[in-house]
């Protein structure tokens, strides 16, 4: 069985996006908890994103052919 190479990098770029995802979740939950308070949790949850997300951006540009 071959694997297709654009299946492959389809399927590559969307598990970097949810572990983006999950790391910005657990970020925040874990604000959450020792905090007891939402809201520092969703800030962290943001500013994770904001500070990953670009390095996730600029490394899929990278990885362009």
């Amino acid at each position: 069985m071959e694997s297709d190479p654009e299946l492959r990098a389809k399927l590559a770029k969307e598990g970097r996006l949810w572990a983006l995802a999950l790391v910005c979740a657990v970020v925040g939950a874990t604000t959450v908890a020792l905090t007891d308070a939402v809201p520092p949790g969703v800030l962290a949850f943001l500013a994770t994103l904001v500070v990953l997300g670009p390095l996730l951006r600029l490394y899929e540009k990278r990885r362009r052919p």
